[in-house]
């Protein structure tokens, strides 16, 4: 049985660094907004609920802290992983912002994303993904601080396997995929390019079709169900992205493949 699991990065609408400034901005706004995550939140579970697939879920503290003023996100996420992902999808790095930040303060915003996330689902994370996987030494030395168990924001090639593997004492990287599509070019198993119309379901396949051990690592972002880079929302885009993603985890399925979270696959793994 191969083994995948289905991961969501929960966020601002459309984020994007801006120079100069810590925290994420959105594209078409003034001030950070929620509406196309909230829409793709919700048609995401649907459909997750449907294939009777858990997902592990990346969420932003400020997002979760927002999103349920207006949802009951405990009861929509019953079942599903919650994970952390910054509090207001910070540059933990500086490498696009410019704004090289101190440890003690990565720690204060990172304790701060925890915290955030345990207050609205009265769950510790024990995973976290780096904003813009932005991820440097400082920025894992917090995380191991802070006891989280893994972080998976980095890639790794699919060819040479994708165990999880230690970046510090006793936090592990659960990495992403890369690989090659059908025409040898390199494809990742972020599904972004696949909301933007460059790639279609097949492409995903492909790469899943490389996979042979390990955990393979799919990853969406909620808005992007709901809103294009480009075009912003559109009259019809949620059933059309919906759908994209259905027929990807549906054929995967077909093929063999398992979906579990990553808490679940860490749990496998101790019980051997």
């Amino acid at each position: 049985m191969r083994l995948a699991a289905f991961t969501v990065d929960v966020d601002r609408d459309v984020n994007e660094p801006r120079a100069g400034t810590v925290e994420s901005v959105c594209r078409r706004s003034s001030g950070p907004r929620y509406t196309s995550t909230r829409d793709g939140l919700e048609l995401l579970v649907d459909m997750l609920g449907d294939l009777g697939i858990r997902g592990t879920f990346f969420f932003e503290g400020e997002a979760a802290e927002r999103l349920s003023e207006d949802l009951d996100l405990r009861e929509l996420m019953r079942g599903h992983e919650i994970a952390a992902h910054g509090y207001a999808h910070e540059d933990l790095t500086g490498e696009s912002t410019g704004i090289v930040p101190s440890e003690e303060w990565l720690d204060a915003m990172i304790g701060r994303s925890l915290a955030a996330v345990e207050s609205v689902f009265g769950v510790r994370p024990s995973g976290f993904r780096a904003p813009y996987q932005h991820l440097n030494g400082d920025v894992i030395r917090v995380l191991m601080m802070r006891g989280l168990r893994y972080d998976s924001t980095l890639f790794a090639d699919v060819a040479s396997g994708l165990r999880p593997y230690s970046l510090s004492g006793s936090l592990l990287e659960v990495p992403l995929a890369q690989g090659t599509d059908r025409s040898g070019r390199r494809i990742q198993s972020y599904l972004w390019a696949m909301h933007e119309g460059r790639r279609g379901p097949e492409d995903y396949l492909h790469l899943i079709g490389q996979h042979h051990d390990g955990l393979m690592v799919l990853a969406d972002h909620s808005w992007h169900i709901a809103e294009s880079l480009g075009g912003g929302p559109e009259e019809g885009r949620g059933g059309r992205e919906i759908g994209k993603v259905r027929a990807l985890l549906e054929k995967a399925m077909s093929s063999g493949v398992e979906f579990i979270t990553i808490e679940d696959h860490f749990r496998a793994e101790e019980k051997g």
